[in-house]
């Protein structure tokens, strides 16, 4: 019978704890919230970004393509990267005829 009523009194006082920690957490408070992990890229989206890499390693920009792209990446990289990106992979492939010509290898395939 007394182990029942030890029982019965810790169980209380675990309860009364776990309310006084639910009465702590505010769920609108934004500091108290989980951070979001982003999302793994895919094999896809890798691919994509390193094509996208080595096209801008081997890419030596003309002056009004680095200021374009300078200008991206102040107005749009945090709203919305995937247009950035886009508009530097358009650059890249209006040029990469000129870059495969500068590094010798293109190949005439008849």
């Amino acid at each position: 019978m007394k182990t029942l009523k030890l029982i019965e009194q810790y169980k209380t006082l675990l309860e009364q704890d776990a309310e006084e920690v639910d009465a702590t957490i505010d769920a609108t408070d934004v500091t108290e919230q989980p951070e979001e992990v982003p999302a793994p890229l895919t094999a896809e989206g890798e691919r994509y970004l390193v094509d996208l890499l080595v096209k801008a390693f081997l890419h030596v920009p003309d002056e009004s393509e680095g200021k374009i792209v300078k200008e991206l990446q102040a107005t749009m990289l945090d709203s919305n990267p995937k247009d950035v990106a886009e508009s530097i992979e358009s650059m890249l492939e209006l040029s990469v005829n000129d870059t495969k010509k500068t590094l010798g290898l293109t190949t005439d395939i008849n």
